[in-house]
């Protein structure tokens, strides 16, 4: 992951309760994620490093412990092929 960066695939969103629903314009892809795992896919353009993704959740609280729980969150993007690296 280091010197890439995380680039979301290009997916359509829903709110449904407390979470998100991304689907392909086929609606092949059905993926439901929780808010924080949202924002974060939100934030991968291709271009914001992962520091920075970490930076808007580390208000306030320990950045080593953010960055492994950020860094697990676009891993799992990752693995679920909604994110690619760049």
């Amino acid at each position: 992951m280091e010197g890439k960066f995380p680039l979301k695939v290009d997916l359509e969103w829903s709110k449904v309760q407390e979470g998100y629903i991304l689907k392909d314009k086929l609606g092949k892809v059905s993926v439901q994620l929780d808010a924080i795992s949202f924002l974060v896919w939100i934030q991968c353009d291709g271009k914001t490093p992962i520091d920075s993704i970490v930076g808007v959740f580390a208000v306030g609280g320990n950045p080593d412990i953010i960055r492994a729980a950020i860094t697990g969150v676009i891993q799992k993007l990752s693995d679920i092929q909604i994110i690619r690296w760049v």
